[in-house]
C-alpha cells in the first residue's frame, strides 16, 4: 500500500469489527473494509421525460416513468448505500466523511464524495437547461460546485442538443426563447450506441427523446431550466423555469466536444480516452482483463459483458449496466470476462 494510504487507513479511528460476506462482494477474513470493491443499491428517479429501457436490465424498477438511476451518489436526493461486503448499509456520505482520502484519493480536501454516476433512460425531450461553473456556483449561491459532466450514448437513434449555433447571441436566445423556436438556436445531434460527448459547466444543452445513456458529472444537482418545450410536469402543472439564471449562465461559445478517437491496442485490449479534465478522467476499455494501477478510487461501469473485478482482499461481479467503486486504497486491482469473453467497461478516475 502506498504510504500516504497507510498513515489515512492506520489512523482512523473505526473500532467496529470486519465481518466476511458469503454472498455477492466476496472477501477475505480480516481483510480491511476499503480494500474491496464497493457496490451500491440504485436510487430511481420517477421524472416526466422518463421510460421503462431500464427493465431490461434492472429487476428491481419502481413504476412510473423512470428517468434516471443514480448508481453512485452523495446527495440528498438519491444516496448511493453498499449493499454487501464489510460496510454494507453504509451511506456514501458516511463513507467519504469516514475515510476521506484513503477512500477518494490525495486530491480529495474534504467535502462530499466529487462524483456521480447515473444510468438515464430520456423517453421524451428533457428541458433546455445548463449547469453553473463552480465559480457561478458559489456567486449565486446556489452550492459550492459547479456541473460539468459527460455522456456515454448505449442505444443508436437518440438526438442532443448541446451548445448554441455560432452566430447566436445572448440577445438572439433571449428572442428565439419567446418566438418558441429556442431550438433553432442548438447544435442538434442525432446518436449511435459508443457516441461519447464532454459538456463543460455553462454549455447549455438538452437531452433528447431515445438516448439512453450514462452520465459522469461533478456531485451536484443544480439545474437552470431556460425552457420545457411547453410541457407539464407529473403534477399537471409547468415545471419551474430559470430564465435570468440561464441568460447569466450560459456560455454562448461553448460547442460540444464529441469523441471521436480511435481505439489504441495495449497489452491488456483496446482503450479509448473519453474525457481529461480537472474533475475526472474517463476511459473505455474492450478487454479480456485489465489490470489497473494508480492512487484515486476507480469507478468502474459495466456496459457489456460478464466477469469479475478483484481487489488484493475482494471481488465483485461485473454484469452489464452495473457499476462498481474501488477505493483509493485498495490500491491495484484486476478485472477480467468470465470463460475468457471481453468485458465493456468505462474506468473513471479523479486527477
Amino acid at each position: 500500500m502506498m504510504d500516504w494510504l497507510r498513515r489515512l487507513v492506520g489512523s482512523s479511528d473505526r473500532k467496529d469489527p470486519v465481518p466476511t460476506s458469503p454472498t455477492a462482494v466476496g472477501t477475505t477474513p480480516l481483510s480491511d473494509p476499503l480494500f474491496v470493491p464497493l457496490r451500491f443499491k440504485p436510487a430511481y428517479q420517477t421524472v416526466v421525460w422518463g421510460g421503462r429501457r431500464m427493465e431490461v436490465f434492472r429487476n428491481d424498477l419502481p413504476s412510473g416513468p423512470i428517468g434516471e438511476s443514480w448508481d453512485l451518489a452523495d446527495h440528498a436526493r438519491g444516496m448511493s448505500v453498499v449493499v454487501d461486503g464489510p460496510l454494507a448499509g453504509t451511506t456514501v456520505k458516511d463513507l467519504t466523511k469516514r475515510f476521506g482520502a484513503a477512500l477518494v484519493g490525495p486530491s480529495y480536501t474534504g467535502g462530499d464524495f466529487p462524483l456521480m454516476v447515473k444510468l438515464i433512460d430520456a423517453n421524451d425531450r428533457l428541458s433546455i437547461q445548463v449547469h453553473p461553473d463552480d465559480r457561478l456556483a458559489k456567486e449565486l449561491k446556489v452550492g459550492e460546485r459547479g456541473k460539468t459532466e459527460c455522456w456515454y450514448l448505449l442505444s443508436d437513434g437518440g438526438e442532443l442538443f448541446v451548445g448554441t449555433k455560432a452566430s447566436v447571441t445572448k440577445e438572439s436566445f433571449a428572442a428565439a426563447r419567446e418566438a418558441g423556436t429556442l431550438a433553432d438556436t442548438l447544435n442538434r445531434f442525432v446518436t449511435n450506441a459508443g457516441d461519447f460527448f464532454f459538456i463543460p459547466a455553462r454549455t447549455v444543452h438538452a437531452l433528447g427523446t431515445g438516448c439512453l445513456i450514462y452520465e459522469i458529472q461533478q456531485t451536484c444537482d443544480t439545474t437552470f431550466r431556460v425552457d420545457d418545450w411547453g410541457r407539464v410536469g407529473l403534477d399537471g402543472k409547468p415545471r419551474p423555469l430559470h430564465i435570468n439564471e440561464s441568460l447569466a449562465t450560459i456560455d454562448f461559445s461553448a460547442g460540444a466536444t464529441r469523441a471521436a478517437g480511435d481505439f489504441e491496442v495495449h497489452a491488456d485490449g483496446r482503450v479509448r480516452a473519453l474525457a481529461r479534465c480537472p474533475y475526472f478522467h474517463v476511459d473505455e476499455h474492450r478487454t479480456k482483463r485489465l489490470n489497473h494501477h494508480g492512487t484515486s478510487c476507480a469507478i468502474v461501469t459495466c456496459i457489456a459483458g460478464h466477469g469479475r473485478l478483484n481487489t488484493a482482499a475482494g471481488f465483485a461481479p461485473l454484469t452489464p449496466m452495473t457499476t462498481v467503486l474501488v477505493p483509493a486504497a485498495a490500491g491495484e486491482w484486476n478485472a477480467y470476462g468470465e470463460k475468457n469473453t471481453e468485458l465493456h467497461l468505462l474506468v473513471t478516475t479523479i486527477p
